[in-house]
């Protein structure tokens, strides 16, 4: 089902996803939130080892009545979709699931390895 996500070399175990409504007296604005938990299965672009990254990731997107609303939040930092935009549940679960996959997956061996070292000059 989260084909998208399976495109490479990615495997998805025992993810569940969740898309909830937003309740606009706290933000103000209709919305809702999708978040994502489980763990996916990579390969590190270091040694090519295979390892697990656990996921548990959470977005708020605020759904803009038409055009010109989101003309006017496109400076704010917050996610944001026109109301008329057709998208289904498993999308933006799939969109969380992605975007929480590192662009260059490393493992916790490689990645502790390569730790940014830090100099002191005079």
């Amino acid at each position: 089902m989260l084909a998208r996500t399976t495109e490479g070399d990615a495997t998805v175990h025992a993810v569940s996803g969740a898309v909830r409504c937003l309740e606009a007296k706290v933000s103000g604005r209709i919305g809702f939130v999708v978040s994502v938990a489980g763990s996916v299965g990579l390969t590190c672009q270091s040694c090519g080892a295979g390892f697990e990254l656990p996921v548990d990731s959470q977005s708020v997107i605020h759904v803009a009545q038409d055009a010109t609303e989101l003309a006017r939040w496109e400076d704010e930092a917050f996610e944001c979709i026109e109301a008329n935009e057709k998208t289904s549940a498993l999308e933006l679960v799939e969109d969380e699931l992605l975007l929480s996959i590192p662009y260059v997956p490393r493992c916790q061996k490689c990645d502790a390895a390569d730790a940014p070292r830090t100099h002191e000059f005079n």
